[in-house]
């Protein structure tokens, strides 16, 4: 039972051995979304410089530097070969087979070489390999081979049908199918003695091998070929690619490259060394591998059956990443007696180094899991910082030498005479001493406890922490440096207007980050103030995220997404290389950015999902073509959706007008196709930042006002440098109605509309001199319309009192009237009394002469005639107006009419007209009857109101 447990064991380690994280290579995935083009790539072809072809179900797509373009025939077949031949692009599809070449636009145009045949009939023909030799190209289907001189195509008489075409080195090579091997001579296809073993299998490549033998891929394995037999080749891992199923194979300087329609890539060196094996594990987008092709450069180009893959074999940055792995997120790294220790969130791990400095075989080191801060070699020794203290590693063992949780950093600490370590932890200060070999925990510092993840001292022996929350920290340690006697939080009073908690030291100098710049603390005017020695090497903005010193000279400054490497010499900084991780494919970890130097050359950059590897002797790639940005076009567009090209290569300025104000920009890049290529743009005028860097070859600015304009494009070459500034100048015209004689046209109307503003004005005087006499004018007439009103009414008052007064008078004498007639009467009565009660005593003579004089008084007419007068100044002429109304009354009616518009009732009429009451209620009734009035109609109303 303990040998079977002991053998479990045993599987289990050699089981996790065999999953570690080996080298990933850098693999760039083409997914052809724009242009649409299909997931098969059958085979991939190149012109030995910067272009690579591939021939794709939808057609034959091109790689050159940053673009791709896809041509397809007009029955949109599947291309299933292409190869570069004598300059041309040939192709191979269903049925036909030519080439492709540019016309005077540089666009490509394809002449099929089918109808050259004598019998074009290709009988369902499909052309799957292409190949040169001996000045011919040869074009093979199952069913036929085909033959083109560059005069004429025909048919290769063949006995039987023949699988692919493969050359290697001036040989063309093919297999019959069911039989032998044989080789091209002179259109004649020459039987290989002995290579009749292959019967039963199916040749897939051919690839020739140093020492002048050929590698032989067939469904049953690897086989070589030295001109006199064939043997087994004796590769690592050889029946493992067998059962993956073999599919073609190319050779490289130093490598051969085996693709699988099973599981992807296998890699072995030239001696059949097994080197690593590339899936959709570890980048491949699929692991059916239809087509291989070399670059000029020993890079590798991977048709699938569903993309197309680029693979960087010589890239300055090897990746260690693998999501089936589970090591979590690295923090830190030490190379300690060539074996890398690197700390992550679970746990410290150790990798086996190789002899070509590769890195393999993860192991985990017991009871390490958790939290790791920080490992690095002090004296010959390994340390690290866990969660829950700080350890000595010996011997891939933890040995515990201080039980303070959270060991952030331990850095050396020179206290007069003495070296200490001191050491930032997740609450107090921790300072060791040498014990020995070995360094030991001594004490920890009172006067400041606090969790702090960067520590760093100045020159005046200050210490300086970054608290998460809190901020920065400078601490003043006693004589003794056992105790923080003095703590100053630093803020805007020291001219940190922004929070941060990042401190870094750089050449002696204190730096704190601080938004998109950087500031040195200067003691002597106990404050930060701005360093800008490193503001024009920074290509975007953004906070520094880490300051890592290399050696004494040099030191990573870190950016969230851009890395760069100084050397300061004399106070002198210059660039060494700079890095962008998106042109690798990975992320910094965000808030915990980092990079550990190994050795001088060897740089391990912290990934949130592993580690990559920076060698910076390959950084300078001598072999590679420096990178140059090319403007590839600028269209001037409306809005209205006209356009025309600008010329990129004509001098000075090109003058736009204003309604083509919409500028589309694309540009590449000579880097070789495959390589991911980086750009930064702006637009000088308008925006004199770049922008940040991406992988966009084109970008377009909508509707820019009239102006001068430089727009600049570059990008990051294979030495970590910036390509030289690309630019184009242009100008966009002001619009027409801001133009000279639109200038003029607007002086002259602004004359001519101050004119008219000056005649306005005067027309408006006048108007108002005119509105002004008008309201004096108006204002007399006002005056004299009410003094007339006032005189009205002065005469209206002395009339009303005139009025009042004869109506008074008239009252008055209509008063007197009555009484003088009552007083009449009542004589004349009392005569006739006197007469009938004395009889003949009183004379008659005397009683009819005092009768008379009686009614002589009772009638006077020179009373009515005073009386009319009275009341016609008192009542307006009623009189001579009712004789007009009503012409047939008497004057006895105007008399009534008068007393009645007096309102005086019957009675007292009675004595004014010296009749009974009686009698005037008769003559009332004869009025109404001269007047024709109705019986509703009350006749006193009626001359009231007449």
């Amino acid at each position: 039972m303990a040998r079977f447990a002991l053998l479990v064991f045993a599987l289990l380690i050699g089981s996790n051995q065999a999953v570690i994280a080996q080298i990933s290579y850098h693999v760039s995935n083409y997914t052809f979304s724009e242009p649409r083009a299909g997931n098969q790539n059958w085979d991939i072809a190149g012109d030995g410089s910067q272009r690579i072809f591939v021939a794709n179900n939808y057609g034959l797509l091109i790689l050159e530097n940053a673009s791709i373009r896809l041509y397809e025939l007009p029955e949109r077949t599947i291309f299933r070969s292409v190869a570069y031949i004598g300059g041309k692009i040939y192709t191979g599809s269903f049925e036909d087979f030519g080439y492709w070449e540019p016309d005077e636009t540089g666009d490509m145009r394809y002449r099929s070489l089918v109808p050259l045949l004598d019998n074009p009939e290709m009988n369902n023909d499909e052309i799957w390999k292409i190949v040169e030799h001996q000045g011919k190209v040869y074009f093979h289907s199952f069913g036929s081979i085909y033959c083109y001189d560059y005069e004429k195509v025909y048919r290769l008489d063949t006995d039987g049908s023949f699988m692919f075409l493969h050359r290697s080195g001036d040989e063309v090579y093919t297999q019959r199918i069911g039989g032998g091997i044989y080789r091209l001579k002179r259109d004649v296809f020459e039987s290989i003695p002995g290579s009749g073993i292959f019967s039963n299998e199916e040749t897939k490549s051919f690839a020739g091998l140093p020492d002048g033998s050929i590698l032989i891929a067939t469904s049953g394995g690897l086989h070589t070929y030295d001109g006199q037999q064939f043997r087994t080749w004796q590769a690592d891992l050889s029946n493992e690619v067998t059962v993956n199923k073999i599919n073609t194979m190319v050779r490289t300087s130093n490598k051969i490259i085996i693709g699988t329609i099973l599981n992807g890539l296998y890699i072995f060196d030239l001696n059949g060394n097994f080197l690593k094996n590339i899936n959709t594990a570890n980048g491949l987008q699929n692991n059916t591998i239809l087509s291989l092709a070399a670059d000029p450069y020993d890079n590798l180009w991977v048709g699938m059956d569903k993309g197309l893959d680029y693979i960087a074999f010589d890239t300055p940055i090897n990746t260690y990443r693998d999501p089936s792995l589970g090591i979590g997120s690295v923090y830190t790294a030490a190379l300690y007696q060539n074996e890398l220790y690197i700390g992550t969130n679970q746990g410290i791990y150790w990798l086996k180094r190789d002899n070509d400095g590769y890195f393999y075989d993860k192991t985990l080191i017991p009871d390490s899991q958790g939290q790791v801060w920080f490992i690095k070699e002090i004296d010959g020794l390994l340390y690290s910082g866990l969660n829950d203290g700080t350890y000595q590693i010996q011997n891939k063992l933890l040995n515990k030498i201080s039980s303070v949780d959270g060991g952030y950093n331990l850095k050396p600490y020179q206290h007069g005479n003495q070296q200490l370590l001191l050491q930032s932890t997740y609450s107090d200060l921790v300072v060791y001493r040498k014990g020995g070999q070995a360094w030991e925990q001594a004490y920890t510092m009172s006067g400041f406890s606090t969790p702090a993840r960067f520590l760093e001292f100045d020159h005046l022996g200050n210490i300086w922490v970054g608290h998460s929350v809190k901020g920065i920290f400078q601490l003043q340690p006693n004589i003794h440096f056992d105790t923080i006697v003095q703590a100053r939080r630093m803020g805007p009073d020291q001219g940190l207007n922004k929070s941060t908690n990042r401190v870094f030291k750089l050449d002696n100098r204190i730096l704190v980050p601080s938004a998109d710049s950087l500031y040195q603390w200067d003691s002597i005017n106990d404050r930060f103030l701005p360093f800008t020695d490193l503001d024009d090497y920074f290509t975007e903005k953004g906070s520094v995220r880490n300051i890592v010193p290399v050696g004494n000279q040099r030191f990573w400054v870190i950016k969230q997404n851009e890395i760069s490497l100084f050397e300061i010499h004399f106070n002198s900084i210059r660039l060494i290389y700079r890095l962008l991780p998106g042109m690798y494919g990975f992320e910094l970890m965000e808030g915990y950015e980092n990079v550990i130097p190994l050795t001088d050359k060897l740089h391990l950059i912290c990934l949130d999902d592993g580690f990559a590897i920076l060698d910076l002797d390959k950084t300078d790639r001598p072999g590679y073509p420096q990178p140059m940005v090319q403007i590839q076009s600028a269209r001037a567009a409306s809005d209205q959706g006209s356009s025309f090209m600008i010329q990129t290569d004509k001098p000075g300025p090109a003058a736009l007008p204003y309604h083509k104000n919409t500028i589309h920009f694309n540009w590449t890049t000579t880097q070789i196709a495959g390589n991911r290529t980086y750009f930064q743009y702006r637009l000088r005028t308008m925006e004199e930042e770049w922008s940040p860097w991406s992988a966009a070859t084109s970008i377009s600015y909508l509707r820019l006002p009239s102006d001068e304009y430089t727009f600049d494009v570059r990008s990051i070459g294979p030495d970590g440098q910036l390509t030289p500034t690309v630019s184009l100048a242009f100008i966009i015209k002001k619009p027409w109605y801001f133009s000279t004689w639109a200038y003029i046209i607007y002086a002259v109307l602004f004359i001519s509309f101050i004119l008219a503003i000056r005649l306005l004005i005067s027309r408006k005087r006048w108007r108002a001199r005119g509105k002004e006499l008008e309201l004096e004018r108006e204002r007399m007439l006002l005056e004299k319309e009410l003094a007339e009103k006032e005189i009205i009414k002065l005469t209206n008052e002395k009339l009303q009192t005139e009025v009042e007064h004869k109506s008074s008078q008239l009252a008055t004498n209509t008063m007197a009237i009555m009484r003088k007639n009552d007083l009449l009467n009542t004589i004349k009565a009392e005569l006739l009394n006197q007469k009938q009660e004395l009889g003949d005593r009183l004379p008659r003579k005397y009683i009819t002469q005092l009768t008379n004089l009686i009614d002589r008084g009772l009638q006077d007419e020179h009373e009515w005639e005073v009386f009319e007068q009275l009341y016609d100044q008192a009542h307006g002429d009623f009189f001579k107006r009712l004789k007009q109304e009503y012409p047939q009354l008497t004057p006895s009616d105007l008399r009534l009419c008068a007393y009645l518009r007096m309102n005086l009732s019957s009675k007292e009429i009675a004595p004014l007209l010296s009749i009974s009451v009686r009698g005037v209620e008769e003559r009332r009734y004869r009025l109404r009857k001269r007047l024709n009035l109705s019986t509703d109609t009350n006749l006193t109303e009626l001359i009231m109101t007449f």
